[in-house]
């Protein structure tokens, strides 16, 4: 019972990963490479911009350490029914809050750099 809980909560995780994946592969080929892209904005306006690599793949490389250190913790030794239910739902939880934080920071970022004019076709 505690692995199927643990490769339900890997399916869901791999799910999100494979989608801000998707979107940063996407979007990495669209940004030119010496293009500085918006990863923080006061109001409308950006306040800060990162190189294309930390700023579409930083979220998804950081999701799949957290991804990687729950696992484990989901198939510690000794861990009861309640602890893997428990683990299981902090999994469930954590992977689509960490893919949609990752999906509104590409696509708030797309928007500025299309409005910017630099993003290719």
């Amino acid at each position: 019972m505690i692995q199927a809980l643990s490769i339900t909560g890997d399916v869901f995780w791999i799910l999100c990963l494979a989608l801000m994946s998707s979107l940063s592969w996407n979007a990495w080929k669209r940004i030119a490479p010496d293009t500085q892209v918006p990863v923080a904005w006061k109001g409308e306006a950006p306040s800060a911009r990162a190189h294309r690599l930390p700023a579409l793949w930083l979220v998804p490389v950081l999701a799949f350490a957290l991804g990687a250190w729950l696992k484990f913790e989901s198939r510690a030794p000794g861990i009861g029914i309640d602890e893997a239910l428990i683990t299981l739902g902090v999994r469930l939880t954590l992977a689509p809050l960490v893919a949609v934080l990752h999906m509104s920071q590409v696509r708030r970022a797309l928007a500025t750099l299309e409005a910017e004019g630099n993003l290719r076709p």
